[in-house]
């Protein structure tokens, strides 16, 4: 578990470092689409957008929780996840679901280079809430970004 977490540390490090290559529109976009789904799913406690490469973009978090590293946590379990299901001829991830007695996290391709992850509460409707994170995954991909990552 060690090596993991060094990962971890190194990729929530690099990702502070290029904070500011994303520009403030494409940062205002993506924070304005997390408020909508957020607004329209009462057990979502938070939400945040990142590049495939563990970058943080654009987030609507709880006090206390760090975006790089929620950001590297989240691309490195979306890409295992992804070659899971590759070595086992599964088709392509459409997302993972972590569920704790403390809440839930769903991780979710949100078009070309981006994921979606999202907190909600521990006695969510898991239906509901992956059916707005799902949405909010595509309106994500519907604003065909352009972001040289």
């Amino acid at each position: 578990m060690t090596f993991i977490s060094d990962m971890v540390d190194k990729v929530s490090e690099e990702g502070s470092k290029h904070e500011d290559t994303v520009s403030s529109d494409i940062r205002h976009t993506l924070s304005a689409t997390l408020c909508e789904m957020l607004d329209d799913c009462g057990d979502m406690l938070g939400a945040m957008v990142s590049a495939n490469d563990g970058r943080a973009l654009a987030e609507r978090l709880q006090s206390g929780l760090d975006k790089h590293r929620f950001a590297a946590m989240s691309s490195a379990l979306l890409a295992l996840s992804d070659n899971v299901i590759r070595e086992t001829n599964g088709g392509s991830i459409k997302n993972v679901l972590i569920q704790s007695d403390d809440g839930n996290v769903f991780i979710l391709h949100a078009g070309n280079g981006l994921l979606l992850t999202v907190f909600s509460q521990p006695d969510a409707n898991l239906g509901m809430s992956l059916a707005h994170a799902s949405k909010g995954a595509a309106d994500i991909a519907a604003l065909n970004l352009r972001m040289d990552f």
